[in-house]
């Protein structure tokens, strides 16, 4: 009996605390799967190195920006494939006029990005689609934006308003707040579990 006593309350307060958190991670999960990363990563955390990367994301965003123009993730992904060579090349070359001899390495991945807090919407953790190029060693800081829905250029939700759904939109325009930390663990679990 006492069991019992237990039970039904402990039961009661996971059924519930679960009905809450679900659509939360359902919805957060639904965002990562409609969005393309670009991730650069630098050779060092050196002053010179992080200017490069600065300026290789510059060069990036205005070669490419009629590059990933079409209307869904999966078309804007096979896209970027179709076009790491080039990528690569016109990377390297760029590199090379400004006076750096690093290599490039570029792939598209899918790869664990914590939260994202921009100026007027949020981000939620999770495993995104991502275009991400390494520069040199990889082993300095990175710079990431969103390339499709295109909010690169500026950091604004207007695009992810033509993709998102009124529950997802309602996600990102909350500002960070605990669901936010509810789903960064659930997703690193997650994670953790496909890794191993």
């Amino acid at each position: 009996m006492k069991f019992i006593k237990i039970f039904i309350p402990l039961f009661l307060v996971f059924t519930l605390v679960s009905s809450i958190i679900q659509p939360i991670i359902e919805n957060s999960q639904s965002i990562t799967d409609k969005v393309f990363r670009l991730h650069i990563v630098a050779n060092s955390d050196s002053a010179e190195d992080q200017s490069t990367k600065l300026k290789l994301r510059d060069f990036i965003l205005i070669s490419t920006q009629d590059l990933f123009n079409a209307d869904t993730l999966d078309e804007n992904v096979l896209i970027a494939k179709d076009n790491l060579d080039v990528l690569k090349i016109n990377c390297e070359k760029y590199l090379k006029s400004i006076g750096c001899n690093d290599s490039v390495q570029i792939e598209v991945t899918e790869e664990y990005f914590d939260t994202r807090v921009y100026d007027d919407f949020t981000l939620p953790a999770g495993i995104y689609n991502s275009l991400r190029l390494e520069i040199g060693e990889g082993r300095g800081h990175n710079w990431w934006c969103i390339i499709f829905p295109s909010v690169c250029l500026s950091s604004c939700s207007k695009s992810l308003e033509e993709y998102l759904n009124d529950d997802e939109m309602k996600i990102i325009e909350s500002g960070y707040s605990p669901k936010f930390k509810i789903v960064e663990i659930y997703q690193k679990l997650k994670n953790k579990s496909i890794d191993n």
